[in-house]
């Protein structure tokens, strides 16, 4: 008899290294272009993934400068907030959207490690369709062995 196995997920969370200006430009650039294509989806007030695929996917491309990933991860991410919305909705309320985080999935980022002493650990993100930024990360130590155990492969990193 074989012991029963399960499957636990873990949240580690680092810190994005001092990034230089560049970058904190073209993170927030990519935060702006999403918040207006989640806001853009969600104008079609339908909460189907394949409708809203179907009917906005191939303008959402030609509108907003984002990888693939993101464009659906945003299609994604406004059909959950129009369910939540709708669920919890009281009388006479109103939808409105004041801020949002990216959902990077793992088709928009890579993870590795370096021999950097300082910031051996790097986050390299696909924002659009031109460009990657990669981001020094620091980790606490809990945290540090926990990554380190997932790139010898104890773990596995998902999304």
């Amino acid at each position: 008899m074989f012991p029963m196995q399960k499957d636990v997920q873990l949240c580690v969370v680092g810190k994005v290294f001092k990034p230089n200006r560049l970058k904190v430009l073209a993170l927030n650039k990519c935060l702006n272009e999403y918040f207006r294509l989640v806001k853009w989806y969600l104008r079609f007030n339908f909460k189907s993934k394949s409708f809203l695929h179907e009917k906005g996917y191939g303008m959402a491309k030609k509108l907003f400068n984002l990888n693939t990933a993101l464009i659906q991860t945003a299609r994604d991410k406004a059909v959950e907030i129009l369910k939540s919305f709708e669920k919890n909705r009281r009388e006479d309320s109103i939808l409105s959207l004041k801020r949002i985080s990216i959902r990077f999935d793992e088709r928009c980022y890579s993870f590795s490690k370096t021999t950097n002493i300082l910031t051996p650990y790097w986050l390299t993100l696909s924002l659009n369709r031109r460009e990657r930024i990669s981001l020094p990360i620091v980790f606490g130590e809990r945290q540090r062995r926990m990554v380190e155990e997932a790139l010898r492969g104890d773990w596995q990193f998902s999304t």
